[in-house]
Order: structure tokens, then C-alpha cells, then sequence
């Protein structure tokens, strides 16, 4: 087919569309739902129909705002406890931390320096941990000085390893051994705050109590509202009057 063919097609359809809505929205037959002389009919039906609609519409974007309101406070709430839950937690354990940078056998995290060489395989912690470099023509020697005052040797040969990403390397785990020294030093009172916080998120609902209050002022005032049952009597009386000139009763 081609395509004014396709197009033509798609035409008929719309229209057939329209036509058969049309007569569903105006039963009865042809003459009730397309005839100029049942027009101010057709009117009277559409006034009554469209009123009810639109209380009912504002009725219902309403409410729906008032609920969506209760949920989004009670979602706020939960994440707020949940992020001052994993606070705690962190600052209770804070495990490795985040990873930070590595070179050959030695990984660099947050709070420890992950050391997997010939000798000794595990993480120490940064806060008792030292680091010292050396360097020749050939090699950079890196000394990573554990709690018990063992220390670690890795090698890195020039070829392999420039002697300047070695140099970065070292300066990183200098800077994040002065970094997890004050977390240290700060851990007991950054855990503290993290307690009251917890506590106070746990007990701060307020903004759900005002959302439930207001869904419950919604729910009341709409309960009382008389226009929506009101419209619903009169768009019924509508319909009495279509089923009496026609027969047939709109749905």
C-alpha cells in the first residue's frame, strides 16, 4: 500500500473513533448524537457531566497531594535515620574507609594501608603506621614500618615503576596517616554527635504528624462537602431527561 494509502487508512480510523465516541458519550442513534436539533440536549447532558467531573477531579488531586505529602515525610524521615544510622556505624567500625590510591603490593585506604608483600600479607592501620622511601639509579625501596615496629620492604624497579609516581605514592600515605591520626584523635566526640543526631532524627516526626493532620482536615472537609453530591444528583437528572427524549440512559 502506498503511502496516501496508509494515510487515508489512518484517517478512517480516527474518524470512526470519533463517530463511535460520540455515540457511546449520546446513545441513542444517529440523529440524538450528531442531529443540530438535539444540540441544547446534547449541552445540557455535557454541563451536567462536566461539573460532577470537575469536583471530583479537584476533589481527587487533592487528596492525592495530601497523601503524596504524608508519604514523602515518612520517606524524608526514613532516610534521615538511615543516614544518621550508618554514621554511627561507620564511626563505631570504620573498617577500611575509602580506597584511596596503590602502588605494587601496598593499597592505599582510608584508614589502613593494605600491605600484601613476601613476608606479610594484611592491613595496618594507618594512625600506627610509618613510611620511608629510598632511591637509586635502579630501584626505589619503600619501607612501610607497622604497631609492632616491623618493617616491610617493597622494591620497585626504575624500569617498572618511575621513581616519581613512588615519591606521589609515599606523599599520599603521609598525608592520609596525618588524616586518620585526627580521625582518630576526633572519632570519640564526631561518634557522640552522631548518637544525638540519631536521636534526635528518630524523634523529629513533626513534618509527618503535619502531613497526617492535613490529610485528615482533607479527608474531613471533602466527607462534608455537599457540591460533589449535588453535581453526581444533577448530572442523574441529566440523564433522566436524555432516557426520556430518547430511550436509551447515558453511562
Amino acid at each position: 500500500m502506498q503511502a496516501w494509502g496508509w494515510t487515508l487508512l489512518l484517517v478512517l480510523v480516527a474518524v470512526g473513533a470519533l463517530v463511535l465516541r460520540q455515540l457511546r458519550r449520546y446513545p441513542g442513534g444517529w440523529r440524538f448524537a450528531f442531529g443540530a436539533e438535539y444540540g441544547a440536549a446534547r449541552g445540557d447532558l455535557d454541563r451536567a457531566r462536566g461539573e460532577l467531573s470537575g469536583l471530583e477531579r479537584s476533589a481527587r488531586q487533592e487528596l492525592a497531594g495530601a497523601q503524596g505529602a504524608v508519604k514523602a515525610a515518612v520517606v524524608a524521615h526514613g532516610r534521615r535515620v538511615r543516614d544518621a544510622e550508618g554514621q554511627v556505624a561507620y564511626l563505631r567500625d570504620p573498617g577500611r574507609g575509602g580506597y584511596r590510591a596503590e602502588l605494587g603490593g601496598l593499597c592505599l585506604y582510608e584508614h589502613v594501608l593494605a600491605v600484601s608483600t613476601y613476608d606479610y600479607s594484611g592491613d595496618l592501620p594507618l594512625h600506627e603506621t610509618a613510611v620511608r622511601s629510598e632511591h637509586t639509579p635502579r630501584a626505589s625501596h619503600l619501607y612501610v614500618i607497622g604497631p609492632d615496629g616491623r618493617q616491610h620492604l617493597v622494591t620497585y624497579p626504575a624500569a617498572e615503576t618511575p621513581e616519581g609516581h613512588v615519591r606521589q605514592f609515599v606523599v599520599d600515605v603521609h598525608n592520609a596517616i596525618a588524616e586518620a591520626k585526627s580521625f582518630r584523635r576526633d572519632r570519640p566526640a564526631q561518634l557522640r554527635e552522631a548518637r544525638a543526631e540519631l536521636r534526635r532524627a528518630t524523634n523529629d516526626t513533626a513534618e509527618q504528624e503535619a502531613a497526617r493532620r492535613h490529610l485528615e482536615e482533607v479527608t474531613a472537609r471533602q466527607g462534608g462537602d455537599l457540591r460533589i453530591p449535588a453535581a453526581r444528583q444533577s448530572r442523574d437528572a441529566a440523564y433522566d431527561r436524555w432516557q426520556q427524549l430518547t430511550g436509551h440512559r447515558p453511562r
